[in-house]
């Protein structure tokens, strides 16, 4: 009786953890945050609470210069063509793209 109380109890762990892995996976922000630390967070601070960033010239996230979002998806759509500054092009899909934007303008939402 021990064991299957056990392994019921691991199904159940189980099952709660795949179910919050794919909410997860269904919010865009969560996602952008995801393709931020892979893709963006050797030179850019992507935290909502970080003022500096590794590199000089790349913007934290949370800063006044990223809160201008009207040109937003226009810059983060040159990145995968043309790269800026001496930052190389980074491929990123336009559904990551989407997710990237999502993730930075939840950094300005109060």
């Amino acid at each position: 009786m021990d064991r299957r109380f056990g392994m019921v109890v691991l199904t159940l762990g189980l099952s709660a953890c795949a179910t919050q892995d794919a909410r997860k996976h269904d919010d865009p922000v969560a996602r952008g945050h995801h393709i931020a630390q892979r893709a963006c967070a050797t030179c850019h601070a992507i935290e909502k609470g970080d003022a500096t960033s590794r590199a000089r010239r790349a913007a934290p996230f949370a800063s006044l210069e990223m809160r201008h979002t009207v040109g937003l998806e226009g810059r983060l759509a040159d990145l995968t063509s043309k790269g800026h500054y001496s930052m190389a092009p980074v491929v990123l899909t336009v559904g990551e793209l989407a997710d990237l934007r999502a993730y930075i303008e939840s950094l300005h939402t109060h």
